[in-house]
């Protein structure tokens, strides 16, 4: 037994011996380098100013600390940024992509996907925040609850046809009864609330909490526009008595859709490196993320910013990703066939078709 402890000791030894080696050799490697953060949309949006939040402080936590900048690569809302940062970018562990949340799930469209890669091998660095997205009606809807939508039509805007905000309510429409129809093709969430404001629409299918909140509180304050029901896997602490989406579901199955559905806002403002970075520096830069989550000077800055700090780990990650791909092949298909929207889709004025 002696001796069975002695050895045991020295591969215990062996192993902290071998980690300091990959620590050390991990800080040789991004000492003198310069790390990219890669965003699959265009700089200024929710997406732009969280990796230029985390680019300002994750270098003190990475041995070596590298020089960090930010790269803008718009593109098929972050696919063609994605589809680079998996595939072409060196794998090097120097190279971090940031799509939209819902790139990860473009693979999941089957033969209609333009993914040139697998989320499952991508390696999952954190994300700042989860996504708590709300359906807001105006009062001269008569609209007070969600259950009020099965019975009163309510008209809401849209940007893109294939956006959520335009797929999203007639999913809800599909799976739920909700009487929702949808004027798209506005350029942006400014411009459907500008509609919101003339009477053009009644409402908005989803409109992100952390933009409502800081933007358009005032209108939820008045009691001119109330919302009806908040879509996340995860009730948001500050809306509390507003009922979780997926707990409206009539059975089992549509609430295994409506949480595969709504999987894409837990991941928030993902972000990741390529399969064929060397586990040591994905390591590094999760536990560097993590602690830049934690960094007093981010917090104040994302306060500031009224952005919201509620981070996943790499590993959090991960396993949402596992658990989505892990979906049976007929509930993806009744999603799919869910999310088709009508053929008499209206378009707002200027729109192009």
């Amino acid at each position: 037994m002696k001796r069975f402890g002695w050895i045991m000791s020295g591969v215990a030894a062996s192993a902290l011996l071998a980690g300091a080696a990959l620590a050390q050799d991990a800080s040789k490697f991004y000492a003198d380098k310069t790390l990219t953060y890669y965003v699959g949309l265009s700089a200024g949006g929710g997406y732009d100013q969280n990796a230029r939040l985390v680019a300002r402080y994750i270098n003190k936590y990475i041995p070596g600390s590298p020089q960090v900048i930010v790269r803008n690569m718009p593109g098929g809302g972050g696919l063609v940024m994605t589809n680079f940062v998996a595939g072409v970018a060196p794998k090097d562990g120097l190279h971090i992509a940031v799509p939209q949340r819902g790139v990860p799930f473009e693979p999941l469209l089957g033969s209609d996907s333009h993914a040139k890669f697998d989320p499952l091998k991508l390696q999952w660095i954190g994300s700042t925040n989860s996504d708590t997205s709300v359906a807001l009606v105006h009062k001269r809807t008569g609209v007070k609850t969600w259950q009020d939508l099965r019975n009163k039509e309510v008209v809401v805007g849209g940007t893109g046809v294939g956006t959520e905000s335009v797929t999203v309510p007639y999913l809800l429409s599909n799976l739920l009864g909700f009487r929702y129809s949808v004027i798209a093709g506005y350029p942006g969430g400014s411009d459907v609330n500008l509609a919101m404001e003339r009477g053009e629409v009644d409402g908005r299918g989803t409109f992100s909490w952390t933009s409502l909140k800081p933007k358009k509180k005032e209108w939820l304050d008045t009691g001119e526009y109330t919302i009806l029901y908040q879509m996340a896997l995860r009730p948001h602490k500050e809306l509390t008595g507003i009922p979780l989406v997926t707990d409206l579901a009539p059975d089992a199955d549509t609430k295994a859709l409506l949480r595969l559905q709504f999987a894409a806002f837990e991941m928030g403002r993902p972000q990741f490196v390529a399969d064929g970075v060397p586990a040591d520096r994905v390591n590094i830069l999760r536990r560097a993320f993590d602690k830049a989550m934690e960094d007093k000077a981010l917090i104040a800055d994302a306060e500031k910013a009224e952005m919201e700090i509620d981070p996943m780990t790499g590993e959090e990650m991960t396993k949402l990703m596992q658990e989505v791909y892990s979906s049976p092949k007929n509930v993806v298909a009744r999603l799919s066939e869910a999310l088709k929207k009508p053929n008499n889709v209206k378009l707002a004025p200027g729109a192009k078709k």
